[in-house]
């Protein structure tokens, strides 16, 4: 919590940080996380027209924003990827086991 408040937060000092309650640390959290999602909707708006407007093969380009980039919440992950994840992370849990 102190990496944070100090860190993302803007908490100036200790002194304020252990005088803050938890409820204003929870409004302070929720406002970070309001403000990063509208900045990656910004960036992603920036690279998705940057995208559109160069002389890239029509038929390749994404047909939405949300298929070129999701966007908090919204993040769905296929199946298959998380078992090529997982078998990925087995695989490297067990050479990392057997190097002897």
């Amino acid at each position: 919590m102190v990496s944070v408040c100090l860190g993302e937060l803007g908490v100036q000092s200790y002194e304020y940080l252990y005088k803050m309650t938890m409820a204003e640390f929870n409004i302070r959290l929720f406002a970070f996380k309001r403000m990063s999602t509208n900045r990656e909707l910004l960036v992603r708006e920036v690279a998705y027209y940057s995208m559109i407007g160069s002389h890239l093969n029509p038929k390749k380009l994404p047909k939405s924003k949300e298929a070129f980039w999701q966007v908090g919440r919204d993040v769905k992950v296929d199946k298959e990827r998380v078992e090529r994840m997982k078998e990925a992370m087995r695989k490297a849990v067990e050479q990392y086991n057997n190097r002897k």
